[in-house]
């Protein structure tokens, strides 16, 4: 039993690490395309002051639960002071795991361009990347029909 909570404190700086999210800069966007590969990919941004995200969040969840293979990233446009509450959240909602950002820069403005030059801050917010390149913007909740019949297109199994 002392042992086990040895092991668990040993680990707890991990593990909260891993729910830290990285910076979101000017760059950061293509830094996230770059890290793509050949695999599809999708984004999502969100905020912990908009519900319908944490809905999204719990399909993200899922999904990776169900898919590990799929390149998740999340992406908070709340403000780095927020950041303890977007760790809670990340936490409490089971991604804490994902690769995540949070907006660390008082520009928003040119953030969101540099994301999308479409995109006026409407959340939640997700983008479906292809390994072909093509990338499909959705605003609002994301049906969980439109993600299975995207995802069936990279993994036939899904069919």
């Amino acid at each position: 039993m002392i042992r086990l909570l040895a092991v668990l404190i040993m680990l707890l700086p991990q593990l909260l690490l891993a729910a830290t999210p990285k910076g979101f800069v000017s760059g950061s966007m293509a830094e996230i395309l770059a890290s793509q590969g050949d695999a599809p990919m999708i984004v999502s941004l969100w905020s912990i002051d908009c519900p319908p995200c944490y809905k999204e969040l719990a399909i993200w969840r899922e999904l990776s639960t169900r898919l590990p293979q799929l390149k998740l990233v999340l992406v908070s446009t709340d403000e780095l002071e927020a950041q303890a509450e977007v760790v809670e959240v990340l936490q409490q909602k089971g991604v804490g795991q994902l690769e995540s950002w949070q907006f660390a820069d008082a520009h928003t403005q040119r953030l969101r361009y540099e994301i999308d030059k479409t995109w006026y801050g409407e959340l939640p917010r997700s983008y479906f990347y292809s390994p072909s390149g093509q990338v499909e913007a959705v605003s609002g909740l994301v049906e969980q029909s439109k993600i299975e019949q995207w995802l069936a297109q990279f993994y036939p199994i899904m069919k």
